[in-house]
This record gives C-alpha cells, sequence and structure tokens, in this order.
C-alpha cells in the first residue's frame, strides 16, 4: 500500500507545484515552466520535480526555476499539512524529445525498407479468383 500513498503525495505535490508556478511565482520565466511529474523520497525529504516547457530556453528556465525553489518550497509548506516539505530539485524532462527522435527514426526505416514481395495464397495461386 506504501506504493498507492507515494503516487497520491507525488500528484498532490505536482498539483500544487504547478499551481504555485502558475499563480504565485512572480519570475515569468519560471512560470512558464510545465510539470510533467514529481518523484519524491519514501522519507518525503528530497523531490524531483520534472518539467518542460513550450517556449522559454532550457537554460533560462532552470536558472529561473532554481531562483524560486526555496519560495515554492516555502509556499508548499503553507498549503500541505506534512511534516517535513521536500527539497525541491528540477529537473528538465526529456521525454518528449526522445520521442520525437524515436518517430523520426522509426519514419526512417519505413522509408528505406524495400517494398514487401506479393504474397501467395495457401493453396497455392496468388489470389486471384478461379
Amino acid at each position: 500500500m506504501s506504493g498507492f500513498r507515494m503516487d497520491r503525495i507525488n500528484s498532490q505535490l505536482m498539483r500544487e507545484i504547478s499551481r504555485i508556478l502558475m499563480s504565485d511565482v512572480k519570475d515569468e520565466v519560471a512560470s512558464q515552466a510545465i510539470v510533467t511529474s514529481v518523484d519524491c523520497s519514501k522519507d518525503l525529504k528530497y523531490a524531483k520535480v520534472y518539467y518542460t516547457a513550450l517556449t522559454a530556453r532550457r537554460k533560462s528556465l532552470a536558472e529561473a526555476l532554481e531562483k524560486v525553489a526555496g519560495f515554492v518550497r516555502k509556499t508548499l509548506g503553507s498549503r500541505l499539512r506534512y511534516r517535513t516539505v521536500p527539497l525541491l530539485t528540477f529537473v528538465f524532462d526529456e521525454t518528449e524529445e526522445k520521442a520525437r527522435q524515436m518517430d523520426t527514426l522509426l519514419d526512417q526505416v519505413v522509408t528505406d525498407l524495400p517494398p514487401e514481395p506479393e504474397a501467395e495464397a495457401p493453396d497455392g495461386s496468388n489470389g486471384e479468383g478461379k
């Protein structure tokens, strides 16, 4: 049952961090972050916050999130009733980029394949009517 508890905590942290970044953070670059998931340690001391963005550059967004991490943690502490609020580490989520790369590779493999020869019917005929 602890897996269910951690899933619930992770989703609650994700929801609250997203709200804080959208509404409470005054840094416009940091507010462009889209939180994709949160992975909190079992003792609730550390949490990795995975994020992506549509427009901001990765380096400037990472710097902005690092600056507001303390404020986000403090705001989480006032909104949630946890004994300890985890120390937040923001990590850029590269899943979307990797998926795009895989799609490109798969498309390339499909175009490089030779065309399939016509298959014969199991009875020896070539599939045409009698």
